[in-house]
C-alpha cells in the first residue's frame, strides 16, 4: 500500500481535502490488495475506484504503478561468505628459573631438563629455548 500511495502522492499538485483522505486511502488499500491477489477484473475495478475517490475534479493525472511484491516469490538473498578463521595466537609460557646446570644441560625449578650448552637449549617438548641469565624461555 505504501508504494502505491507514494506513487499517487508523487504526482499530486495540490493536497486532497481531509474529508476525502480516508476514502482515498481505503481505495488505495483495496487497489494494493487487488494487485497482490492477481485478479485483473478486481484490479481494474479497484483502479477505477482510486481514480474516482482520489482524483475526481482535482485536475490531476495520476499514474498508478503495481506495488513491488516482497511475498513468498521473493528471491533469496545472496549467501554471505563466512569470515576467515582468526589466526591462532601462541602465548609463550612464563619463563622458568634454572636451578642447576651440568655439562649436558640444565634443570629448572619445575623439574624439567633442558639439553645443550650456552644460551640456546632444547626444552622437554623439543622446542628451542633461550637462556636469559638464570631464566629460560621456550617458544
Amino acid at each position: 500500500m505504501l508504494l502505491a500511495t507514494a506513487c499517487l502522492i508523487a504526482y499530486s499538485h495540490e493536497p486532497i481535502p481531509k474529508a476525502s483522505l480516508q476514502v482515498c486511502n481505503d481505495a488505495m488499500r483495496d487497489y494494493d490488495a487487488a494487485v497482490r491477489g492477481g485478479n485483473l477484473e478486481v484490479t481494474a475495478a479497484a483502479k477505477t475506484r482510486v481514480l474516482q475517490k482520489c482524483y475526481t475534479g482535482s485536475g490531476r493525472t495520476p499514474i498508478l504503478q503495481q506495488p513491488i511484491s516482497i511475498g513468498p516469490d521473493r528471491k533469496a538473498d545472496a549467501p554471505v561468505k563466512a569470515a576467515p578463521a582468526a589466526p591462532t595466537i601462541v602465548i609463550p609460557s612464563a619463563p622458568s628459573i634454572l636451578t642447576t646446570c651440568d655439562a649436558g644441560g640444565c634443570w629448572d625449578n619445575l623439574g624439567n631438563r633442558y639439553n645443550g650448552t650456552g644460551g640456546t637449549l632444547i626444552g622437554p617438548t623439543g622446542k628451542l629455548c633461550i637462556r636469559i641469565g638464570d631464566r629460560i624461555e621456550c617458544r
